[in-house]
């Protein structure tokens, strides 16, 4: 049995009001939410991501000295399992990140105060922010079934808190 890490931070820069604001609507002490799997073959960590303007991948190395992680978690998968989500990765790297998403958020809370449940108006299914990312890899893991169109970096932990994954 193989694993991938989902992991939670916020950069370590004081000066990104991107993280700041999403901190802000959330009250949560982290903005960012990742993927780390442990690449064999050239025996280092490599970190999947949407930031920036993309989505990529970054040594370990240099992504701690950028971010500040908050938490990590275990989840444990087969090789096969752990290879899908390398395909899955490789073959992401560079769809552009979805900021409209991001700028839909913010109509979803409103309206979330009133009663009214909405999707995200700016949603396209072919971009990706942080946390969609990781709830995409998570889909196809387990079929977890998770509102990636939706789902905060916060919704994201609080998910996986209460689904019982070990901490790293």
């Amino acid at each position: 049995m193989d694993s991938i890490i989902v992991g939670f931070s916020r950069p370590k820069a004081f000066f990104e009001p991107f993280s700041w604001l999403i901190r802000l609507f959330t009250w949560c002490p982290f903005s960012h939410a990742y993927i780390r799997y442990e690449n064999t073959y050239a025996n280092r960590n490599m970190v999947f991501q949407a930031s920036g303007l993309k989505v990529n991948f970054m040594g370990q190395l240099m992504f701690d000295g950028e971010e500040d992680v908050y938490a990590e978690f275990n989840i444990p998968v087969s090789d096969a399992t752990k290879l899908g989500v390398i395909q899955f990765a490789i073959d992401n790297v560079g769809t552009p990140y979805a900021i409209g998403q991001i700028l839909g958020f913010p109509i979803v809370w409103f309206m979330a105060m009133f009663g009214k449940k909405i999707k995200n108006p700016f949603y396209s299914g072919s971009n990706y922010f942080c946390s969609e990312l990781v709830c995409d890899v998570l889909n196809s893991i387990d079929g977890a079934n998770l509102d990636a169109s939706t789902m905060t970096p916060k919704d994201l932990y609080n998910w996986i808190v209460a689904q019982g994954f070990k901490s790293v």
